[in-house]
């Protein structure tokens, strides 16, 4: 009875301390290799500070499958007078300026290949104020002249008086409503004051840089006649030349194509190289009844675009 009784006591003994090891061990098991923890999800915010707002569409067919707002024979219509009324001033008004006006004379003698549009949009602007009963000075903040010569001719009615040109003027404030709302304002205004001015590039004219600050909301052009590869339309860098910013921005117009931007940004269109002439309807858009907006307050100046995104975490 003894001897059975010590082998009982001794298996106790051993079923006691297998369960003691593997309690131990189920124990180290569980320290070793923890359940995995909750994954987090976080979500945060890029803002892209002050960025341009240019926007460029189809206002009429540039040819192919492609569609724009108007015909194509809207676009040929308006080139074609531009075209007529940009000969017209050289052969008839501009020889006239430069004999009646001294400092017309002495900046074409000193200047570039971008004489020629100066010139024209200068005897244009002198144009657009006598039609509207507008100061001159109301069209420009740079103190450029754009002075009365007895015996040249300031009028255009085949363009202001065209079909197309109230069109054109009634499709440029529809798109300048959009355009201000997408920049950020809540409610952009009904109606506006569009000071529109054509510009002819032939063989090796262009358009040095410039910037135009005439308390518009925005300026724009239209590309009523150009093939692809004569001009490109380039903005340089607001932020300033030296790196890693003093970048150049490049758009390639198309027939029929209208661009929409801040008037604070400089920009230059490159020498057209072929032989075809380019016509383009550049405008600035003001405020109605001859207001101006104060830069303080220019809504294209203050765009912030920003977006989420999400990330997840242990």
């Amino acid at each position: 009875m003894g001897l059975k009784r010590r082998r009982r006591q001794h298996g106790s003994f051993a079923h006691r301390a297998v369960m003691t090891l593997l309690a131990t061990s189920a124990a180290l098991h569980c320290l070793a290799a923890p359940a995995p923890a909750e994954k987090r999800k976080v979500e945060g915010k890029v803002t892209y500070l002050w960025p341009i707002h240019f926007s460029s569409m189809p206002l009429s067919d540039p040819g192919g499958k492609a569609k724009g707002l108007e015909s194509a024979e809207f676009g040929k219509k308006l080139a074609d007078i531009g075209l007529r009324g940009f000969k017209d001033y050289l052969q008839k008004t501009l020889p006239k300026e430069l004999e009646l006006d001294s400092e017309l004379a002495a900046t074409w003698n000193s200047t570039d290949h971008s004489r020629i549009n100066t010139a024209f949009y200068r005897w244009q602007k002198r144009v657009f104020a006598e039609r509207h009963n507008l100061p001159v000075e109301s069209l420009t903040a740079k103190l450029e002249d754009a002075p009365h010569h007895e015996g040249i001719d300031y009028t255009w009615p085949e363009l202001y008086d065209s079909v197309e040109y109230a069109r054109f003027l009634a499709r440029v404030t529809e798109l300048s409503k959009l355009y201000l709302k997408r920049s950020g304002m809540a409610d952009p205004p009904s109606r506006f004051q569009i000071f529109p001015w054509v510009e002819v590039f032939e063989r090796g004219d262009a358009l040095r840089p410039d910037a135009r600050i005439q308390g518009a909301y925005l300026a724009g052009r239209y590309f009523a006649s150009v093939n692809e590869g004569d001009i490109k339309f380039n903005f340089e860098d607001p932020r300033g030349i030296n790196p890693p910013f003093g970048k150049t921005f490049s758009h390639a117009p198309y027939r029929g194509n209208l661009v929409l931007h801040p008037v604070w940004n400089s920009y230059f269109v490159t020498p057209n190289m072929r032989t075809n002439p380019v016509v383009v309807l550049a405008f600035l858009v003001y405020p109605d009844a001859g207001k101006r907006t104060d830069w303080r307050r220019d809504v294209t100046g203050g765009i912030a675009l920003n977006r989420t995104f999400k990330i997840g975490v242990i």
